[in-house]
């Protein structure tokens, strides 16, 4: 199944491409990090702030992302996206030549966001228009282990980069690396609903589009369980990811560069995760594999929480990853199977403003947690939480909602 999935074209243009792209975001961050330890000095203050005006654009403009990602041609909307990132990212070092304030940092992370709230659910939205179904969990495993990999190689090299060179080099690679991603979507033919794309409708707004993808989803309930799920999962993620970086820099007294090499160990054990998951048929059916794996990073959390070492911490975090893997790709490829091309932007869009919201939310309570408990007990209580959440949720799945989706509503819009 991998390796059927990788002998498709179209699957191997967009895979390369979002390899390249990945990269430059990868020392793109490790360029924003830097800014933030050495000049800021409040690393889990700064960092949140980022990743809050960096996934709010998420949030503000979900609801209009359904009117390109299912009318307009995904090819197109996906290439036009990575041409204004990579714009935008570029110029930010001219920028803070003549505006030295690190407010000049967040509206350009904001405004990348913005593009990146339209590339993210067009992508998912176009994968079933370009493999079969039954691809469809062994490609976003592949796709998951190639960004993990990618990480892996780019978290290192970018701290060299940027520890020789400095953060302006990371930006403008980063700069170079969409536009490579832009040049291999443009090979893209997909066989259905992406490159056609539906005709633009005139009489409607794209907040009854909005309105339409969330009544499917509340009719679907099992759909509607997986965007909540993940909407779970990512309040964990947004502070775990805070608690690791002050868990790195702050109590184990680390560099950027040492941070990156932990990170390195997280990112290995994701990719194990998902090459399991991608490998094995039975593994990746198992209806609450996701929310037994959650209970289990938890247990790496409460672990990590007393571990002062910087070998043994990355032994645990290697840990936390594989089982992050299996939370984080079965979701995508549920909806991915089970919501009809015509609305499938719509359903990814809602699922955008809840986990978007959720997500802002979570990292400004990372900072108070870290603030008020330290890291130490915040990966702690975090850890006992995923343990309960997991638990309950695989519960709630067993008993009421493993049913198959209903068929799609009629969604009243005016060709």
């Amino acid at each position: 199944m991998l390796l059927a999935s990788l002998q498709d074209v179209n699957f191997k243009k967009l895979l390369i491409g979002q390899v390249i792209s990945v990269f430059g975001d990868r020392v793109n961050q490790t360029a924003l990090l830097s800014i933030v330890v050495y000049v800021t000095g409040n690393t889990a203050k700064y960092s949140a702030d980022i990743l809050f005006w960096a996934v709010l654009p998420l949030l503000i403009f979900s609801p209009f992302t359904m009117a390109l990602v299912d009318r307009f041609d995904r090819r197109k909307t996906l290439i036009f996206a990575d041409v204004a990132r990579a714009l935008l990212v570029s110029s930010l070092p001219l920028l803070m030549l003549f505006i030295k304030h690190y407010y000049v940092v967040y509206a350009t992370v904001f405004l990348v966001g913005c593009f990146t709230a339209f590339f993210n659910p067009c992508r998912l939205a176009m994968m079933p228009n370009i493999l079969p179904s039954r691809l469809l969990m062994p490609a976003n495993a592949i796709f998951s282990q190639a960004i993990l990999i990618v990480t892996l190689v780019a978290m290192p090299s970018g701290g060299f980069l940027v520890d020789k060179l400095g953060h302006v080099v990371g930006f403008l690679l980063n700069g170079a690396t969409y536009l490579l991603s832009a040049i291999f979507i443009l090979q893209l033919h997909p066989s259905t609903g992406a490159d056609q794309g539906a005709p633009l409708r005139e009489n409607s707004h794209p907040f009854l589009d909005f309105r339409d993808g969330f009544l499917y989803t509340w009719k679907n309930r099992p759909i509607f369980f997986q965007i909540i799920f993940f909407g779970i999962m990512q309040c964990l993620v947004a502070i775990f990811f805070i608690a690791f970086l002050s868990y790195g820099i702050d109590v184990l007294h680390l560099k950027v560069g040492g941070t990156n090499l932990l990170f390195a160990a997280l990112g290995i054990g994701m990719a194990l995760g998902a090459f399991c998951l991608g490998h094995s048929q039975n593994l990746a059916e198992l209806p609450c594999l996701p929310m037994l794996m959650m209970g289990g990073a938890g247990i790496g959390m409460v672990t990590l929480s007393r571990v002062t070492s910087s070998w043994l911490g990355a032994l645990v975090l290697f840990g936390i990853g594989f089982c992050a893997a299996m939370v984080m790709i079965p979701p995508d490829t549920y909806l991915q199977k089970h919501v009809p091309d015509n609305v499938r932007g719509r359903v990814f869009a809602v699922r955008g403003v809840l986990v978007g919201g959720a997500f802002l939310i979570s990292l400004q309570l990372s900072k108070a947690l870290i603030h008020h408990l330290g890291t130490p007990s915040t990966l702690r209580w975090l850890g006992i939480a995923s343990i309960l959440l997991g638990g309950i949720i695989a519960l709630i799945w067993n008993s009421k909602t493993r049913q198959t989706p209903s068929q799609p509503i009629n969604l009243n819009i005016n060709p």
